[in-house]
């Protein structure tokens, strides 16, 4: 058997730059180099849907986190993401292991710390007994390009209750699989 039983949770926008707001595109396709990285690990990546888009169509405007952080929004998030968190709860059941989450640096709804999507989806696996306790991100920088290895890709760990401390770094602290950080 060739299934590794390693999941990264993923943006959606990870895999597809079609759903980004234009002007915040990175990437014409998929974020290669997160794409590459995931399988280099060996992770089956478990794409998330986009709230923005299914929330406000794929001509909506760039808005901010208080924009979105709205009861309309937040339900809209828990409605979206409640078959995806019975699909990890499966897949966690069932020997597999999510190695973490892969968000969007500066991003209203998936920055892993102050994304109204990612505090909801957060909630909503701690509600549900999905462990999801460490980001990696695609950083908010002019190439958009996932680096492992460089700090502005590495959010490090995160419950729902800590989210609410932007971007904490954990310098010098060790992943899950033992890289320093």
């Amino acid at each position: 058997m060739l299934r590794s039983k390693r999941l990264i949770v993923a943006s959606h926008c990870v895999i597809n730059q079609n759903a980004v707001v234009k002007e915040e595109a990175r990437s014409p396709g998929i974020m290669k180099a997160a794409v590459d990285w995931s399988y280099e690990k060996g992770y089956g990546i478990f794409q998330l849907p986009c709230p923005e888009f299914t929330f406000l169509g794929p001509e909506r405007p760039p808005m901010t986190v208080e924009e979105y952080d709205t009861p309309e929004f937040h339900a809209h998030n828990r409605r979206i993401l409640l078959p995806a968190i019975e699909q990890l709860k499966v897949y966690q059941d069932h020997g597999y292991t999510i190695v973490g989450g892969l968000g969007i640096a500066g991003s209203p709804s998936c920055d892993p710390g102050k994304g109204v999507f990612m505090r909801d989806f957060l909630e909503l696996a701690a509600e549900n007994g999905v462990n999801i306790d460490f980001f990696w991100q695609i950083p908010n920088t002019a190439d958009g390009i996932f680096d492992p290895d460089n700090d502005n890709s590495v959010f490090g760990p995160v419950t729902a209750g800590q989210q609410d401390d932007l971007h904490k770094k954990s310098a010098g602290t060790k992943s899950k699989e033992g890289n320093q950080l």
